[in-house]
């Protein structure tokens, strides 16, 4: 899925670049925000997890005698 998306992220960009309606760049411009922003919950998700993974992997460390 996360494949399609940056297909689509890239086709939606390469369209509004060359956009001359304003309604349609509009509309191409949502589409391109939202996109980005359910990015950006998967990658904070995904350094959510990381960082759980990681503290619960860490262990005090004792010196030894």
């Amino acid at each position: 899925m996360q494949g399609q998306n940056q297909e689509r992220w890239r086709e939606l960009c390469a369209r509004a670049a060359v956009e001359q309606d304003a309604e349609k760049l509009l509309k191409l411009t949502e589409e391109i925000v939202r996109l980005l922003e359910e990015k950006e919950d998967r990658l904070r998700q995904r350094n959510r997890a990381a960082a759980r993974k990681t503290n619960q992997i860490q262990t005090p460390l004792r010196e030894k005698k």
